[in-house]
């Protein structure tokens, strides 16, 4: 009988997606796709806000301008739920662009850079997502929770673009926050991109935040993964 060839640390280094165990291939797949989740969190956002904000303002202005991003609130509703996708998008954004062309010092307008941000991001027009987010912090500057997903919709959008230090930045932007809203997420993120550069002292600094600050965290058991594979990769050099 073939003596079985005896697989080396080095060699579990050099290919780890082949070793994950199955519970971090299934939180592995989670984190993949979190994007997916950040736009239906946008969208809930997005709907808390319109109604909250057309019980507050009452001037003509606000009225007209609200009664547009609502025709673009449906369809951009639409557009996530995947009931005929394309044509919502196009719709909705239509009605944003209106909104913010004709009414641009409204919440509503400010509602409608974030909902125009994420669609555009959508359709893969990664710049003009990051361009619409930029013009959004600006009118939700005080509102941390908001301006958490708005700088996670712009690393996204690095991300797409394959700018992976200015993705980093902003994830790193929500992991120097006091509150905790969101940094699990952005601790595993930005260990990623940080992989992505090829930093791997930087990502296994973020992979250990997240290891010992957030163990209820979806993405806890390939941190773990991550966090002694690095470790022996660094210990290897």
């Amino acid at each position: 009988m073939a003596k079985k060839k005896r697989v080396t640390r080095k060699q579990l280094l050099k290919e780890p997606d082949e070793f994950l165990t199955v519970s971090a291939r299934a939180i592995q797949f989670v984190a993949s796709n979190q994007r997916s989740v950040f736009v239906t969190l946008i969208g809930v956002i997005v709907v808390a806000l319109a109604f909250a904000g057309f019980r507050y303002f009452s001037n003509l202005s606000e009225r007209k301008a609200y009664a547009m991003f609502e025709q673009g609130r449906l369809h951009y509703l639409a557009g996530i739920s995947g009931h005929k996708a394309s044509d919502a998008q196009e719709k909705a954004i239509e009605q944003f662009e209106a909104v913010i062309r004709e009414y641009p010092s409204t919440h509503a307008a400010q509602l409608s850079l974030i909902a125009y941000a994420d669609m555009s991001y959508r359709k893969g027009d990664y710049q003009k997502a990051i361009e619409l987010y930029q013009k959004a912090l600006g009118a939700f500057s005080g509102e941390g929770a908001i301006q958490k997903l708005i700088w996670d919709g712009i690393a996204y959008a690095y991300e797409a673009q394959k700018d992976y230090k200015s993705a980093a930045e902003y994830f790193q932007r929500i992991t120097d926050t006091q509150d905790e809203f969101m940094k699990a997420d952005a601790y595993y993120n930005l260990a990623r991109m940080h992989e992505a550069l090829n930093n791997q002292e930087k990502a296994l600094k973020a992979y250990n935040c997240l290891v010992q600050d957030y163990p209820e965290s979806v993405s806890f058991q390939i941190a773990k993964e991550k966090v002694l594979r690095l470790k022996g990769a660094l210990t290897s050099k």
